[in-house]
């Protein structure tokens, strides 16, 4: 994926010419273009097949109450036991093959709108970090502890659908709001210290107040409760 990690881990590489990295980035960028046309071309082929079962589950519904109406008139009917009980059975599997379908049906509509919502919230993901530039192999754990402190939840927005936060914040304004708190802080690289100043290699004990980024970036990677933990306690990042 043409993400900083990657950017980073190449540019680094002086045993590479310019044209080679280069290339390397293009073939990146023509992989992941790949991967979201797929998606693409995937949702709208899950959305063209679950219009498609629409259109037939709604011709089969109203064949299907037509058939009913017209059996139940031929039960009202029916006087000898025997033709009463052939049409509550024929009425019964009619029941059941609908109910079936109805079923069949919306477990489809559900997954399509499951993977549609994914599609867009990961999308807005993306929006809300671009403009970032995270500590090499942190990007994720921020993105995490963004969605791990806020419960989005999809809305109509002016016919838009955004995911919103219990404050109704977007998902790129509870980004953006992290990462000017201290512990968001420590996931993004510092440019004027070339993403964070070597510090002294201490260990987290409860009762630090003070660390160092790269101490911090060590603690995120090996125990991400504690590393979250040092900032509840009023601690703080020195470079």
């Amino acid at each position: 994926m043409l993400n900083d990690e990657f950017l980073n881990e190449l540019l680094g590489k002086e045993d590479v010419s310019l044209e080679d990295k280069v290339k390397s980035i293009i073939s990146e960028h023509e992989a992941d273009t790949r991967g979201l046309l797929a998606k693409r071309d995937e949702l709208l082929g899950s959305e063209k097949k679950l219009k498609e079962k629409i259109s037939a589950y709604e011709t089969a519904k109203g064949e299907y109450e037509t058939k009913i109406g017209s059996l139940e008139e031929e039960l009202k009917k029916a006087t000898s036991d025997d033709h009463k009980k052939y049409y509550e059975t024929q009425i019964a599997d009619l029941n059941a093959k609908h109910d079936a379908q109805l079923k069949e049906l919306t477990a489809d509509r559900d997954y399509y709108k499951g993977e549609h919502l994914k599609a867009l919230r990961d999308k807005a993901i993306e929006e809300g970090v671009k403009d970032f530039e995270f500590v090499t192999g942190l990007k994720d754990g921020f993105i995490a502890r963004v969605l791990q402190t806020n419960d989005f939840q999809p809305d109509d927005v002016n016919g838009t659908i955004k995911f919103l936060n219990k404050e109704h914040h977007t998902i790129e304004e509870a980004i953006h709001a992290f990462a000017l708190t201290p512990e968001g802080k420590a996931y993004i690289a510092n440019p004027s210290t070339g993403g964070g100043a070597k510090g002294s290699a201490n260990t987290y004990s409860g009762n630090n107040k003070t660390m160092s980024r790269s101490a911090y970036n060590d603690l995120q990677k090996s125990d991400p409760k504690k590393a979250s933990e040092f900032f509840k306690n009023g601690g703080r990042l020195v470079d």
